[in-house]
């Protein structure tokens, strides 16, 4: 696979990482604790490229102390004074990690080995898991800002391995892009830098990134999500682009927000009511009546979506109340990462029933360009969007009944943060009358009772 240029990448970044083949290991760590297997934290092991004999120390990389400080002595001191408070942070955020994982894979032997299985312990080891997930992300950024400053093949090796537990995850944020992209410009070729590179790139505006990349790769390296980005490029930057001018005419300070208590942490949206002011309201109204209290999230597809709001697990749950759409408002938001959706009833070939939202709501992984045009935009997630990535896959599409199937994540409790400006009540329509009109225009057929 032909590897990208700087300039192609990074341009205009300050660039001093390393050159040398970096390690797929997050430094100090073995390939167990890497994958997160045993301890439950969900980053996986890279695919291992074979470091450099020099700086090495029980399989992992190391940093070249001589070189890290007379690389901080050629700088100016304002410059240097950045570098070395970023790089302490990066080591004492290492040290941080290493503890917590080992705290981590402790309360994991014990639940294994039936020493302790009480609702404490549980309850200890969800905290405690939620506590490394954060720590890894936040080593993560780090990692990023030590390697714009520093020739430093720890950072290098750890932003390997979280680049392609960014991409198991569905994790595209600004950090996912730029540490995909200074990888690639300093020749490490594995195709999920590409990927995500490509991914994170049009989730975070860099559409001139993910257009060189997507011509670069052959399409038997592209997944299928990928041909579809591809393909719609052009229309997503320019939904991008309108709802970054759309979101500069918005008071934020005065948005609601809502925060979901999730199995993998919080989770906290803010919504849109001067564009989707009766769904906004609705969801309010169902948050405050505690309806999303122990729900699942019923469906997480892999590059597409998690689902939450079915309160019967089977599909067709709803409040009993259906809303009028407001995605053909003058002013209505696309569908970017994070982005909140009204799900309604699908009629099959991507299309849905007019007016059938209720009471289920999606998250995107990554942009949509089709779902402005039939959905409901009504929020985006602002904090925790990679909690929200991580949740365990529920694809009904690919159900395996021989596989053991593992419970889903879940809302535990969801609560109003802000409750924003005064609202209208919720627009509610006759959803049979909205079913019946579908079965008229020959859009479904719909089943007749038994006589």
């Amino acid at each position: 696979m032909p590897a990208l240029t700087a300039a192609m990448l990074v341009a205009g970044l300050n660039f001093a990482g390393p050159t040398a083949q970096v390690s797929a290991q997050p430094p100090g760590t073995d390939a167990a604790d890497a994958s997160g297997a045993d301890a439950g934290t969900g980053a996986p092991a890279a695919e291992a490229a074979q470091p450099p004999s020099q700086n090495v120390d029980g399989g992992r990389v190391k940093d070249d102390p001589k070189m890290i400080a007379d690389t901080m002595a050629e700088m100016p001191e304002d410059v240097r004074k950045e570098a070395e408070e970023t790089y302490a942070k990066f080591k004492a955020t290492h040290e941080k990690l290493l503890e917590s994982m080992l705290q981590l894979r402790q309360l994991h032997i014990r639940f294994n080995n039936d020493i302790d299985r009480s609702r404490e312990a549980a309850k200890a080891f969800r905290a405690q898991q939620h506590e490394t997930w954060d720590l890894m992300q936040e080593q993560m950024e780090n990692s990023v800002k030590v390697f714009r400053l520093l020739p430093s093949p720890e950072a290098a090796s750890y932003m390997v391995t979280m680049v392609q537990h960014h991409f198991d995850n569905d994790i595209y944020s600004a950090t996912s892009y730029e540490a995909a992209a200074r990888l690639i410009d300093i020749g490490q070729n594995y195709r999920y830098l590409f990927l995500t590179a490509a991914r994170a790139g049009i989730s975070n505006g860099e559409f001139a990134t993910a257009r060189k990349v997507y011509e670069t790769l052959k399409p038997d390296e592209l997944e299928k999500v990928d041909m579809a980005n591809k393909h719609f490029l052009d229309e997503l930057e320019r939904q991008y682009k309108e709802e970054m001018e759309l979101m500069e005419t918005i008071d934020r300070d005065a948005l609601p927000q809502v925060r979901f208590k999730t199995t993998r942490g919080d989770v906290l949206m803010e919504l849109y009511p001067g564009e989707a002011p009766s769904t906004v309201a609705n969801f309010l109204k169902l948050v405050e009546e505690g309806f999303y209290d122990g729900l699942d999230f019923s469906q997480v597809v892999s590059n597409m979506l998690a689902l939450s709001g079915d309160s019967t697990g089977d599909g067709r749950g709803n409040s009993g109340k259906f809303l009028m759409d407001e995605h053909d408002q003058e002013k209505s938001h696309h569908a970017l990462r994070g982005s909140v959706v009204m799900a309604k009833i699908p009629m099959g070939e991507g299309r849905f029933i007019e007016n059938s939202a209720s009471s289920q709501f999606a998250i995107f992984f990554l942009p949509v360009a089709g779902a402005s045009s039939q959905q409901t935009i009504f929020g985006r997630v602002i904090d925790g969007m990679d909690r929200v990535s991580a949740m365990r896959r529920k694809d009904p599409s690919e159900s395996d009944e021989k596989k053991l199937q593992l419970p889903p994540d879940a809302i535990i409790s969801a609560e109003i943060v802000r409750k924003g400006p005064e609202l209208p009540e919720p627009n509610y329509v006759d959803v049979q009358a909205e079913l019946k009109k579908a079965e008229e225009a020959g859009l479904i057929k719909l089943k007749k009772p038994a006589e």
